[in-house]
C-alpha cells in the first residue's frame, strides 16, 4: 500500500501538476464556480516513529503512509460568506496493521454581516481516533479508539459607538467506539460518551486605533452518559471561566490576543470536590520582516480525563516557532512545545516536552513538498508513563 501510495505521489507531481499549471498559468488557484471557489487537495505522505505507543518500555518502531484527500468550497456574497470542507486521513502502518486507521471530516461554516450587527454558526462531523500509547486508551488494548465528534456554534457580534458585543454558544457530542484486550475481553469505553456545553459573553472597549481591552466570562456543563462509571464515580461537572484581557492589531505586523483570570469546574462527585485556579490565555503573532515570522501561545485550562481516581486534568500548555523564507519558494521553521498536565485527586504530574524543525519547498504553484524532524519526551511521576520518541516526515502536497 505505501508503494502505490509513493507512486501515485510521484506521478501527480510529475505529470499533473505541470501540466494544470501550464493550462492556466494565469490562475491564483482553486476553480471558480460562479460565487463558489472550489479548492482540491491531496497529500501524500510517509512519517517514521520510533515509539508508536508511547511506551517507557520496549518501544515499538514503525514506518506510517498516509494520505490525505480534501475539498474546499469557499462562497462570498455581499452580505454571506459560506465555507464547505470535506477530507480525511487513511493511515497504513507497514508492521502493525491493527493500527491503521481512516479519519474523515465535515464541516460548514457561515457568516451574516448586517453592519453592525453580525452572525455566525458552524457544524463539524468527525470519525477519528485515539491511538494506542494515549492517556485514555489502556495498555492492554490492540487497535485504536474509534470516536465520533460532532460539534455546532453560533455566535454574534454586536458593535456600538463605545463597546462592542460578542456572544458564542456550542455544543460538542462524543461518542467512543468500545475496542478489545489483549486477551479477548471487550474494553468498554463508553465511560468517556458524553455532551459538553459552553456559552461565551463578551464586552470589547476600543482603546485606540489596533487595540481594545474586553472582559469576557465562559460558562460550561459536560454530562456523561453513564453515571456511574465503572469506577462507580460520576464524572458530570459544571463551571465557568472569567477573563479580563487586551487584543493587539498593530499595522498587520503584530496580533496579539492576551487575557489572565480565574476558572473553577465543580463535579457532581463529592469525591472528586472542585478544582478551582487561575487561568490564561496567550496568543502572539510577529511578522518580523516579510520574510521572517514568529509566534507564541499559552493557555491553562482544565480537561477531561477517564483515568482512575482523576477528576480532571489542570494543563498548562505553551508553544513557539518562527519561520524564515530562505529563498522564494524555500521556508525553514523551528518550534518548540511544553506541557504540564497535574492529574486531579491523585498524585500523578506529566511534563512534556516537544522540539520539532521543518523544512518546506513549493515545486510550483500547485505543488509543495514538506519535510521536519520532532522529538518529543513526557517525564512522569507516575511509574511506566515515561517515554521518549523521534519522529520524522515527508510529505507532498497538491492543490489547486
Amino acid at each position: 500500500m505505501r508503494k502505490f501510495v509513493m507512486s501515485a505521489a510521484l506521478l501527480c507531481a510529475n505529470v499533473v501538476a505541470p501540466a494544470a499549471a501550464m493550462e492556466n498559468p494565469d490562475d491564483a488557484g482553486g476553480i471558480r464556480l460562479g460565487r463558489i471557489l472550489a479548492t482540491p487537495s491531496v497529500e501524500f505522505g510517509t512519517r517514521y516513529d520510533s515509539n508508536i505507543f508511547q511506551s517507557d518500555a520496549n518501544p515499538t518502531a514503525d514506518v506510517i503512509t498516509t494520505l490525505t484527500p480534501r475539498l474546499t468550497l469557499q462562497g462570498d456574497w455581499r452580505v454571506f460568506r459560506l465555507h464547505l470542507a470535506a477530507g480525511g486521513e487513511l493511515g497504513f502502518f507497514a508492521n502493525s496493521s491493527s493500527d491503521d486507521y481512516q479519519d474523515i471530516e465535515l464541516s460548514t461554516a457561515g457568516s451574516l454581516d448586517l453592519g453592525a450587527t453580525s452572525v455566525e454558526g458552524g457544524v463539524q462531523l468527525k470519525r477519528a481516533h485515539d491511538p494506542r500509547g494515549s492517556n485514555d486508551v489502556p495498555t492492554s488494548a490492540t487497535e485504536p479508539v474509534i470516536y465520533r465528534d460532532v460539534s455546532a456554534q453560533i455566535g454574534g457580534r454586536h458593535m456600538t459607538n463605545g463597546l462592542h458585543y460578542e456572544s458564542q454558544f456550542a455544543l460538542r457530542r462524543l461518542d467512543f467506539d468500545d475496542s478489545t484486550a489483549r486477551n479477548g475481553s471487550l474494553i468498554r469505553n463508553d465511560d468517556r460518551d458524553r455532551l459538553e456545553l459552553r456559552e461565551t459573553l463578551r464586552i470589547l472597549w476600543p482603546l485606540d486605533l489596533g487595540r481594545e481591552a474586553y472582559g469576557e466570562v465562559t460558562f460550561n456543563q459536560r454530562q456523561y452518559d453513564r453515571t456511574p462509571d465503572d469506577g462507580g464515580r460520576i464524572r458530570d461537572s459544571a463551571g465557568y471561566q472569567v477573563l479580563g484581557g487586551i487584543r493587539l492589531d498593530l499595522t498587520d505586523l503584530i496580533t496579539a490576543d492576551l487575557a489572565a483570570g480565574w476558572m473553577n469546574q465543580t463535579y457532581a462527585d463529592p469525591a472528586f470536590g472542585d478544582i478551582g485556579d487561575y487561568t490564561l490565555r496567550g496568543d502572539f503573532d510577529w511578522s518580523v520582516t516579510r520574510l521572517t515570522n514568529i509566534a507564541f501561545n499559552a493557555a491553562r485550562t482544565v480537561r477531561e480525563t477517564t483515568q482512575t481516581g482523576a477528576s480532571g486534568i489542570l494543563a498548562f500548555e505553551a508553544g513557539a516557532g518562527i519561520s524564515h523564507e530562505l529563498r522564494r519558494r524555500l521556508t525553514v521553521s523551528l518550534s518548540a512545545d511544553y506541557s504540564a498536565e497535574t492529574f486531579q485527586q491523585t498524585t500523578r504530574r506529566d511534563n512534556t516536552s516537544r522540539f520539532g524543525v521543518g523544512i518546506r519547498y513549493e515545486l510550483n504553484r500547485l505543488a509543495r513538498i514538506e519535510g521536519g524532524l520532532a522529538y518529543d519526551q513526557r517525564n512522569s511521576n507516575s511509574a511506566g508513563e515515561d517515554y521518549e520518541r523521534l519522529q520524522s516526515h515527508i510529505r507532498l502536497k497538491l492543490e489547486m
